[in-house]
């Protein structure tokens, strides 16, 4: 409950006031940093209370907050946004509903399957709107965000961003703040993708509840996000090492004795800075109403009152803009005024992407890519033997050689201006995850041997490809366009008594209708879920039978290396065959 109630269950009250249906989303965490998802549409209700309750003066109506809330382990949260809202819609506002509420929840949670990796795009209707599921190959395993990546870069222009994605590469503790509970979400989701290879593996709770402020002391680094509202609340709590990144107001304040961040390389952050400049840098300006080229026009005049002029200008329609992000019903008919939430960056640079070429959004997750493949490029040298695909020789009093990485002979074999970051870097929690999953099971993980091409594509001699050649590492994009397209089952409409519908429509089908939503639902109409469709199952089979093979290949490729054959052959085409 405190989750779908982040201001706390105990402040939870009726008001005179209705107020339009909000929603936000929540994320928990399990011990093994397995996540799941919670997406909650807020509503407001006609309430009638219990007759020991005085009533209002005037007989004035009251109306009570009631959180509908969909729980999944995929990371479709503007879709599972969608289906809420519209599902709500529908069932409260219409007389178009011709099964059951149950059957629509029974079809959402069972008979809508979660889309294979890279094989097909998964479409539901609802409300004449149509919902996407789909998920990028598996051989190409950045973390796929299937929120706008845009929304964070119209919060914070791209210095802000680069030291909050720094500062949690350092593991430090950074705070986010808005007044719209989605966005906090969205962006601490799309701030850990940038975090690829390595995975933050601390305190993750984007959307704080009040009754747990006290945790924003904990002796640890974390990244979580606290409204605006609760933020008066937590202050007490707030550590002085803290990092607190204002999302509404692009505003980062650290706190006094937040540790000193290492200096980044010289030439790798201009890299990474020209990249993001280069795909995105227009962004932020564009959210605010300008260009970048006439935001850096004003400044290059050196008249501050201009300057605060176009500052004031592009806050207050900023500021507009983005109190709209958590409406669940965006009212607006302009595309220019439409909700920032249900930009489509999907489909950002299209004609790219049929043309082979990367979307925008897929060069910026690359850019992070890239400067973590530049500033690791060497660690394979200074894994252990066995980690290789060598072998270890056991010593004269038994057992085997050290199965450590050799971190600080790795530091200081760099270049002098790598080794301030590389040091901080090896001593996190995230990188002894990377390398020890490294270790012992690189065969099985799709993400560390992506990254290990990457850093063979990066020095020009892919394991797959010996002619030289400057590849992109992501086509998300373009893997999208080629998907084939699964249109999912509507909700059953058959074997539903009779007595359960309000109507007969004009159509001579049953309607359902809700005056709210049900605080309970009948078990007796939802009925068995019907099979998923042969050709998703028989992708799923397809895939799992190939894991089994590559597991197979991947042991006789190490027991061949063992007994010193030297013809080797990658397990990885048999990998890569997982899109054929």
């Amino acid at each position: 409950p405190q989750f779908c109630h982040p201001g706390g269950t105990d402040v939870i009250h009726p008001c005179r006031e209705y107020q339009m249906p909000r929603i936000h989303y929540f994320v928990l965490t399990d011990s093994k940093a397995g996540k799941l998802y919670g997406t909650c549409l807020t509503v407001y209700e006609e309430f009638t209370p219990s007759s020991d309750v005085p009533q209002q003066e005037g007989g004035k109506k009251l109306y009570a907050p009631r959180v509908l809330c969909l729980l999944s382990t995929w990371p479709y949260l503007s879709s599972f946004r969608t289906y809420l809202t519209q599902l709500y819609r529908l069932a409260t506002t219409t007389d178009l509903m011709e099964a059951p509420i149950e059957r629509y929840i029974l079809n959402i949670c069972e008979e809508i399957p979660a889309p294979p990796p890279g094989a097909f795009e998964v479409r539901v209707k609802i409300m004449q709107q149509q919902i996407r599921f789909w998920a990028p190959p598996a051989q190409q395993p950045i973390p796929y965000v299937s929120v706008s990546f845009k929304s964070l870069f119209e919060c914070l222009d791209i210095g802000n961003i680069m030291f909050t994605w720094y500062t949690l590469a350092c593991e430090r503790k950074v705070l986010l703040v808005s007044d719209q509970l989605s966005l906090l979400t969205v962006c601490a989701e799309i701030l850990c993708s940038l975090l690829f290879p390595m995975k933050w593996s601390h305190l993750y709770i984007p959307v704080l509840p009040r009754s747990l402020s006290p945790m924003l002391d904990a002796p640890m680094p974390y990244l979580c996000g606290i409204s605006r509202a609760n933020f008066p609340y937590a202050v007490q709590d707030i550590g002085d090492e803290t990092v607190v990144v204002d999302l509404d107001r692009n505003v980062i304040t650290v706190g006094p004795e937040t540790p000193d961040l290492p200096p980044i390389p010289h030439k790798r952050r201009v890299k990474l800075e020209h990249a993001l400049e280069a795909h995105a840098g227009d962004v932020f300006w564009n959210a605010r109403g300008l260009t970048h080229e006439q935001a850096q026009a004003i400044r290059r005049k050196g008249s501050s009152a201009a300057t605060e002029e176009m500052h004031a200008n592009a806050d207050a329609l900023w500021y507009e803009k983005i109190s709209t992000v958590d409406d669940a019903f965006s009212l607006a008919h302009a595309p220019d005024a439409a909700n920032m939430m249900f930009t489509d960056d999907a489909n950002s640079g299209a004609d790219d992407a049929l043309a082979g070429k990367q979307s925008r959004w897929d060069a910026v997750q690359e850019a992070f890519l890239r400067f973590y493949v530049a500033m690791l490029k060497e660690y394979r040298k200074f894994l252990p033997v066995e980690a290789n695909g060598g072998t270890s020789q056991a010593s004269w009093r038994g057992g085997n050689s050290d199965l450590r990485f050799q971190t600080e002979d790795f530091v200081l074999s760099q270049r002098p201006d790598f080794q301030p970051f590389l040091e901080e870097l090896t001593s996190t929690q995230q990188f002894d995850d990377f390398i020890t999953k490294r270790i012992y099971n690189a065969g099985n993980e799709p993400d560390v041997t992506f990254f290990d091409q990457s850093i063979d594509a990066k020095k020009n001699r892919s394991v797959l490809k010996f002619k030289k050649a400057d590849t992109n590492f992501l086509h998300a994009a373009s893997a999208h366009k080629k998907l084939s397209n699964y249109d999912a089952v509507l909700p059953n409409r058959n074997d539903v008594p009779s007595s359960a519908c309000s109507k007969i429509g004009v159509n001579g089908r049953p309607v359902y209708q809700y005056p709210i939503w049900p605080e309970e639902f009948d078990t007796s109409l939802f009925g068995m879920p019907r099979p998923i469709p042969k050709n998703i199952t028989a992708e799923f089979e397809r895939r799992i039978a190939l894991k089994a093979k590559l597991k197979a290949r991947t042991k006789e490729i190490r027991a061949k290396r063992s007994m010193g054959d030297d013809a080797t052959v990658s397990s990885m085409a048999s990998y890569y065959g997982l899109d054929s």
